[in-house]
């Protein structure tokens, strides 16, 4: 079986890092560059001491430059994201994105990129997530209009988007199963007169530090 040739993007963060400890783990997958912005401090250093693998001997570089990678994984944010997979298209690269927080325009630019690039897109990978972003519409079309649809979620107080990807993820299946356009009746959280009972709130809560494994 060849080996996979992956591209890790974000590499000296949380998700970066763990994401790199997987393939280490995975005999059908090597690392074949480890990137980081460019005025990260360690920028420069084997990525392997610096993510508690030990020596790798693989900088760690502050862009993308090489071509001969077989996929980019990037769970950073929306900016770099969307350029890492303009360099896909570039080199003819695959890439996994789970990036959340992205904007219309940049979600009309990846479906538009997505045609001619081998793309993966999810908002969350889990398995259960994912699973139950199948259910949610399921269940949704079985009730249909006439329920309220209500959302709560919590994370750590270092999630940086407000509301997760998951939950807008979430709001968009349910509103679209039941025959609305979840940008015209999604609202986040209540003030005031609320209106109309066929809005879909968002309520969205950030306390506490992470479990382990969580981003």
């Amino acid at each position: 079986m060849k080996e996979v040739k992956a591209i890790v993007v974000g590499a000296a963060g949380k998700m970066g890092s763990r994401i790199i400890h997987i393939i280490n783990e995975t005999p059908s997958i090597a690392l074949y560059q480890a990137i980081e912005r460019s005025d990260h401090p360690s920028v420069g250093k084997d990525i392997g001491e610096v993510i508690g693998l030990g020596r790798m001997n693989l900088p760690l570089e502050g862009e993308l430059k090489k071509a001969g990678g077989d996929v980019i994984i990037n769970f950073t944010n929306p900016k770099t994201s969307m350029e890492s997979l303009e360099f896909a298209k570039e080199t003819g690269s695959a890439i996994i994105i789970g990036t959340t927080g992205l904007s219309p325009e940049q979600i009309e630019r990846l479906e538009d990129l997505s045609k001619s690039v081998r793309c993966v897109f999810s908002p969350n990978m889990s398995v259960g997530m994912n699973v139950m972003f199948r259910i949610v519409q399921e269940v949704a079309q079985v009730l249909g209009p006439e329920y309220d649809i209500e959302i709560f979620e919590a994370h750590h107080r270092f999630k940086k988007d407000s509301p997760s990807g998951t939950a807008v993820k979430l709001g968009e299946l349910i509103a679209k199963a039941i025959g609305r356009d979840f940008s015209k009746v999604g609202v986040y959280g209540r003030k005031g007169m609320v209106g109309e009972p066929l809005r879909c709130p968002v309520y969205s809560v950030r306390s506490g530090r992470p479990r382990p494994g969580c981003r």
